[in-house]
């Protein structure tokens, strides 16, 4: 009994199954691409997700956000999409135009003043702004 071996079913080269159908459209995908295709392949021979993510190094959030995302048919879902990844919505500066350009003038009479100094000038001034806003803002515009 151990001397039987399952025999794979023969297989044509004009044949339309699973395998082939990945193996002749994977010339197009990235290098990532084609890894997570490995993942999904790994998953269907094993059947366990958490083999696979050991196998692989990788978090069974990782694996299980692109098996969700994966459609068999369409390997390019295993692309990434940045536009997908894109904040909906992005931080706007609160500080205003006038206070850019006091510091861009206080700077330019004395480039040898500092964050701190520059934030304490600010203050006096009227302008509530600590002196970490303040390097932000000049190294963002720097000249």
């Amino acid at each position: 009994m151990a001397d039987k071996k399952r025999k794979n079913p023969p297989v044509n080269n004009g044949s339309n199954t699973y395998r082939t159908q990945i193996y002749h459209s994977t010339e197009n995908l990235t290098r990532s691409a084609k890894q997570r295709l490995k993942w999904m392949e790994h998953f269907r021979k094993y059947r366990n997700a958490r083999l696979t993510c050991r196998h692989f190094g990788i978090s069974p959030d990782t694996f299980y956000l692109w098996k969700k995302r994966f459609a068999p048919d369409n390997l390019k879902t295993l692309e990434d999409d940045f536009r997908t990844r894109k904040p909906h919505k992005i931080r706007v500066s609160k500080h205003r135009k006038q206070q850019f350009e006091t510091i861009k003038k206080l700077k330019n009479i004395d480039p040898r003043l500092g964050k701190i100094r520059i934030a304490k000038i600010l203050r006096e001034t009227g302008y509530k702004i600590s002196s970490s806003t303040v390097a932000r803002i000049l190294k963002k515009h720097k000249d």
